[in-house]
């Protein structure tokens, strides 16, 4: 058996809460307390109670030691932990042999060295004790054997006592194995994870983290843990890490992105999701963080959007050729018919009316075609939604309020405490109103048309809703409704709903029709909110 080997044997195998050792430490001391008591009570021969308290006062020190250690560096220590068994063991064979022997009324300490053998040492290392019991209980029976005591009954219960003491054994070592044994499974699971795993106790000081959250974040296992989070966790921009603010505000993130710096110096973007992890009392002892490197992800990502916009734009372009040459065809015959009838001044004003109309057509379909093929995010801002959505159904009032049967709604639930998103004001105001336009005009300037918020949760995105009293969409043109240059009417470009659902792509938002099922159509707007401090609170 070589050294390695050895130390593997010797290794405390104990995985459990240090506050359990730290009690049983406390627990070891009282009971020293206890025998020093019980010793002069039961008054040993003369002359023993100096070399019991030379004995108990090195106990004492040593289990002070073991205690301030566990305190200090939160581990067990195998030298130290077999020193203080070692002790332990000695002084109760010390304290049962001159406290009378076979009826000493300390014997049943014995058990408790083992009991604490099993749990600190592991299964073997408790037999082990166990034997060191039986030992020395044989001797104390071999020494004390005469012709007046009953030999069955002496023996008898000798083998209760070695029974007792492998049964402890037994019981606190197969506890200690199993334990073990489910936490290696575990840890072995979460090794063999992609994701990253890091677990850190309510104070922020990390306890553990897998191979690929080393492989992550360049640390290794054993310098990262006990460092405090903020510094494994390091976000670029010397912020707060946001495991130290989930566990501040007893909050979890789920599904969030930030940018880490790494121990190699280089930023990598991740995102992680936390859970709060607690006791059978419900209290929190800590936080595990589940983390994935989304890095080339992210540059995929943006690889693939620049390679769909050139898509689209090319599709666009079809389109545009084609939707260009009827009102160009329509100019040059308006000016060949022109040149032909230059002398009747009617014929002339007719075609050049012709001329300019399809002109403005023209600069129509140019100009939805712009709008859609340039980028529209930019450096957005809080925007109260509920505020544009009032100012354009006012709009809408103002701008049909010739047409008296048209009558616009605007309902908000005030119940909600805010309607705050991220976004560009002048952008929504253009979708809001584009898809207002569109509903009074599919109900042919008479009916009502209702604009409607609300959020499903307080921390919901936000709805917005366009319900009209229009003949409604076909079930095969609803998906049609938003190509570019798709329309119904006699004269559209057909480019503004493909706009906003463009505009409202880049919101992080989705925009969806329906044909309600009474009578008209639904238009529905859903944008990320931006959490008010009121609603962060709650």
């Amino acid at each position: 058996m070589n050294w390695k080997q050895l130390s593997v044997i010797l290794r405390p195998t104990y995985d459990g809460p240090y506050s359990w050792l730290i009690i049983a430490g406390i627990a070891r001391i009282t009971l020293l307390i206890v025998l020093v008591i019980g010793i002069y009570l039961i008054a040993p021969p003369a002359g023993l109670h100096q070399l019991l308290l030379g004995i108990y006062a090195a106990a004492f020190v040593c289990s002070a030691w073991y205690l301030r250690v566990l305190w200090r560096d939160q581990v067990t220590p195998p030298l130290l932990t077999w020193t203080q068994l070692l002790v332990d063991f000695g002084i109760v064979a010390t304290t049962i042999s001159l406290t009378n022997e076979l009826e000493s009324h300390f014997t049943f300490l014995l058990v408790i060295v083992i009991l604490e053998a099993g749990i600190l040492l592991g299964l073997n290392q408790g037999f082990v004790f166990a034997t060191f019991a039986s030992a020395f209980m044989l001797t104390i029976f071999l020494r004390t054997q005469s012709t007046d005591i009953d030999l069955v009954g002496h023996w008898y219960n000798f083998l209760i006592q070695c029974i007792a003491f492998y049964f402890t054994a037994f019981i606190s070592g197969y506890w200690n194995q199993r334990v073990n044994r489910m936490k290696q499974f575990q840890r072995e699971i979460l090794d063999n994870m992609n994701s990253g795993f890091l677990i850190t106790d309510t104070k922020g000081t990390v306890v553990g983290l897998n191979k690929a959250g080393c492989a992550i974040l360049g640390y290794e296992e054993s310098k990262a843990i006990g460092s405090k989070v903020n510094e494994v966790f390091c976000p670029k921009d010397g912020e707060e890490s946001p495991v130290c603010t989930a566990l501040r505000h007893g909050k979890d993130f789920n599904r969030y992105e930030f940018t880490v710096l790494t121990r190699r110096q280089d930023t990598r973007l991740l995102g992680m999701s936390t859970n709060h992890l607690t006791d059978l009392r419900n209290n929190p002892t800590g936080l595990i963080v589940s983390f994935s490197d989304l890095t080339e992800l992210a540059e995929l990502r943006q690889h693939l959007q620049q390679q769909d916009r050139l898509a689209v734009i090319g599709e666009l372009t079809a389109g545009l050729a084609h939707e260009v040459r009827n009102p160009v065809a329509s100019i040059r015959s308006s000016m060949e018919e022109v040149q032909k009838s230059i002398e009747n001044p009617k014929m002339v004003q007719r075609l050049a009316n012709i001329a300019v109309r399809e002109s403005n057509h023209l600069n129509e379909i140019v100009t939805g075609f712009l709008d859609f093929a340039r980028d529209p995010s930019r450096r957005y801002r809080e925007v109260d939604v509920a505020a544009v959505a009032g100012e354009v159904a006012e709009f809408l009032r103002r701008k049909y309020e010739d047409q008296s049967d048209v009558v616009v709604e605007f309902h908000v639930n005030e119940q909600m405490q805010s309607y705050i998103a991220m976004g560009d004001m002048t952008q929504l105001r253009q979708v809001f109103i584009n898809l207002g336009q569109n509903a009074i005009e599919a109900m042919e300037m008479d009916g009502l048309l209702q604009i409607s918020m609300r959020k499903l949760k307080t921390k919901g995105p936000i709805e917005i809703r366009f319900d009209d009293e229009g003949p409604g969409i076909a079930p095969d043109k609803i998906t049609r409704i938003f190509d570019p240059f798709y329309t119904e009417k006699a004269s559209g470009v057909g480019m503004g709903l493909a706009i906003c659902q463009r505009i409202i792509t880049t919101h992080n938002g989705t925009i969806q029709a329906a044909t309600r099922p009474e009578k008209g159509t639904t238009m529905l707007v859903r944008l990320p909110a931006v959490a008010s401090e009121r609603e962060s609170e709650s």
